[in-house]
Order: structure tokens, then C-alpha cells, then sequence
């Protein structure tokens, strides 16, 4: 259970608006699915099983926060998850093509890529210790952001990968 968490909270936060409630549905379900474990079936998938449990822990979550004025609506949910369900199987070796991508960008764009997403920094900050302006920055990070999706795609493609070049 412990491997799959990265999953089951990148499935749910997929599904709600925000970290804080990422975190708690996260710790429901947890406790769902050691309170089911008997109902898990020993050979099939068990991330299968853990994102359907997560779904109704979602649907509970948006029962009791029905009243927010922000959310989605079910349809939407259930269409999302079934997306997420469907491209889940490929998830680790997306995963291990984006670290192979990001170790290849140029070196200023994996810069602000890491400064972004794995610091959490603002953009803002990110140009002006840069010596950009924040939309020069911005610019650089879609740049980034356009090399990873090229690369990663050509990287889980069934074909034979070549090396990759990326715009700078």
C-alpha cells in the first residue's frame, strides 16, 4: 500500500480543487482499504482497486462540502477519474521518462523547471533572481514545460527512441 501512494494522491488531488482536502480524502481512503483489505482480490490490480475506493471517498468528500461554491460536478469527476484510470498503467515509465527529460533540458530551462515545481518558487522570484523579467521567466518555463511534453511523449512511444534535441 505504501508504494502506491504517490499515485492514489496524484489520482485524487486529479479530482478535488485543492492539497489540504488531497490530503485528508487521501488519509480516508487509507483507512477504507485497510478496513476492506479482506475484499481485495489477490491477483488483480490493486491500484484498480485502491483508485475505485479513493473515488467514493471523493464522492463522500464532495457530499459534505456540497455546499462550497466551487466544485465539480459529478459527471465531471467520473469522467476524470476514467481518464486517469485508463492512462494510470503507463504512470512509472512516464515517470521515469520525465526524470531522463528534465536531466536533458538546457541547463537554464531544467533551472527554472526545478525552481517551479520542485521548490515551489514563484516566477516572479524565479526572474528576479534570474535578472529576467517575470515574463521573459514565463516564457523560459513554457519553453521548458513544451520540451517535456515532446520528450516524455517520444520517450513512451512504442517505436526506438532517438536522442532527444530541445529548443533553447
Amino acid at each position: 500500500m505504501a508504494d502506491h501512494q504517490p499515485r492514489l494522491s496524484a489520482y485524487i488531488r486529479s479530482l478535488v480543487l485543492d492539497e489540504h482536502s488531497t490530503k485528508d480524502i487521501l488519509q480516508e481512503t487509507n483507512v477504507t482499504l485497510l478496513k476492506k483489505a479482506r475484499d481485495f482480490e489477490a491477483g488483480t490490480s490493486f491500484t484498480a482497486w485502491a483508485f475505485r475506493v479513493a473515488y467514493f471517498e471523493v464522492l463522500t468528500f464532495r457530499r459534505k462540502k456540497g455546499r462550497e461554491k466551487l466544485h465539480f460536478n459529478d459527471e465531471l469527476v467520473e469522467s476524470i477519474a476514467e481518464t486517469v484510470e485508463r492512462v494510470s498503467p503507463d504512470y512509472e515509465n512516464r515517470l521515469e521518462a520525465l526524470g531522463q527529460c528534465i536531466r536533458e533540458l538546457p541547463d537554464r530551462q531544467r533551472e527554472v523547471i526545478e525552481r517551479r515545481y520542485l521548490r515551489s518558487e514563484s516566477v516572479q522570484d524565479i526572474a528576479s533572481d534570474l535578472g529576467f523579467k517575470a515574463n521573459a521567466a514565463s516564457q523560459l518555463l513554457h519553453r521548458a514545460r513544451t520540451n517535456l511534453v515532446k520528450c516524455v511523449t517520444k520517450q513512451t512511444a512504442t517505436k526506438p527512441t532517438s536522442p532527444t534535441s530541445f529548443d533553447s
